[in-house]
């Protein structure tokens, strides 16, 4: 970044990891956790209005409200400095699945995760190579079946059912996390291109279920190929991006092969779980195909939700779409000497929180003093 970028600050090099200021590492770091600049001022006893100058670049936090920017928002002091990669949350483009509530502030919450993940990514491979992103250039203005296709065949992917696709995609560079709905509650799903890496982000409200991950998975790998140049929120694109899904996962012409004549909840049961989509995106595709009406739909629907037991098949249970890849580079990083407290080091968080990143459970006991009634205690 230039030496005269605006909103750029100098600070005393106090040997507390001080530096330049960086505006935006604020914003990022105080969005993700939710936290408004009205309660944040209050944490660190200064006024909303500075929050809001140190955000715009107007004014610069002194050192030691820099250190205690840092404890309020679970961050080192060093996390506001210039000089490591970032990715504003402002600048991103990204499609989201979210729920009706779903508001701004939401989904720059979700956005400042996707972000921080990045970074991650970004950190790892300074240790090792991950694949690089392996997406095809479509035309503007393919139709999402056609763009199936041609991803299909960029690929290499036979015409059957699509195995094991979130370890496809992460093989072809996407990076796939599942992120805990207490920090992006009212975001289902979304994806981003952060400076050339594609990123998908799931919730257990999609993963929970391997059919719906699944979909999840390959409608925002829709979005990713249609519409990654475009911030456009809207329902055709929703759309577009649904009707990708269905013809990746469900080709047409071996649909048309598979499907059974008439509507029958059982064979289309035993047809989901050979092809890893569920029956009623088998129900939609007979409509799509036409092979039943949408009244006849409707009534199988109806069926299908009295029967339908939707933790019936855990993602778990399906090799290959759990996603894996950014903990095994994480493996392979400790490996050559940069473990967790090395990628904190360069990120600026807490192990804790690359842990988190990284999806791992931490099992470590809970330390508590006697007579500590603090929350969470100390891990040992």
């Amino acid at each position: 970044m230039r030496e005269n970028s605006p909103g750029l600050f100098d600070l005393p090099d106090s040997g507390g990891g001080y530096g330049r200021f960086e505006p935006a590492r604020l914003t990022q770091a105080r969005v993700r956790i939710g936290v408004s600049k009205t309660d944040l001022a209050a944490n660190v006893g200064v006024s909303a209005a500075a929050i809001g100058q140190y955000e715009a670049g107007v004014n610069s936090p002194r050192p030691e409200v820099i250190d205690r920017l840092a404890r309020s928002l679970k961050v080192r002091p060093g996390f506001f400095s210039v000089g490591r990669p970032l990715a504003r949350i402002d600048t991103v483009n990204a499609h989201f699945r979210s729920l009706r509530s779903a508001r701004v502030s939401d989904r720059q919450k979700a956005l400042s995760t996707a972000t921080l993940v990045w970074e991650l990514t970004f950190a790892l491979e300074r240790y090792i190579r991950l694949p690089a992103a392996d997406l095809p250039s479509i035309r503007s203005g393919t139709s999402p079946a056609d763009a199936a296709v041609l991803l299909r065949s960029h690929w290499g992917l036979p015409d059957g059912p699509v195995k094991h696709l979130v370890a496809t995609a992460e093989s072809r560079g996407i990076v796939v996390a599942v992120r805990p709905l207490g920090e992006i509650d009212a975001v289902d799903a979304f994806s981003a291109m952060i400076v050339d890496r594609p990123i998908v982000v799931t919730t257990p409200r999609r993963s929970e279920n391997v059919f719906r991950h699944r979909f999840s998975i390959a409608h925002e790998i829709g979005h990713l190929l249609l519409h990654s140049d475009s911030g456009e929120q809207s329902p055709a694109i929703e759309r577009e991006a649904d009707d990708f899904a269905a013809a990746f996962l469900m080709p047409a012409a071996s649909m048309d092969v598979a499907l059974p004549q008439r509507l029958d909840l059982a064979p289309l049961d035993r047809l989901g779980r050979t092809w890893g989509v569920s029956p009623h995106s088998l129900i939609r595709r007979m409509v799509e195909r036409g092979r039943v009406t949408e009244s006849s739909a409707r009534r199988a629907y109806q069926r299908l939700a009295m029967v339908n037991d939707s933790a019936a098949d855990p993602t778990s249970a399906y090799p290959g779409e759990v996603p894996t890849l950014l903990n095994k580079a994480a493996e392979l990083a400790a490996d050559s000497g940069a473990g967790v407290s090395a990628l904190a080091e360069i990120l600026k968080v807490g192990s804790a929180q690359v842990r988190d990143l990284l999806g791992e459970v931490d099992q470590r006991p809970v330390l508590r003093l006697v007579g500590d009634e603090s929350e969470g205690g100390a891990r040992t």
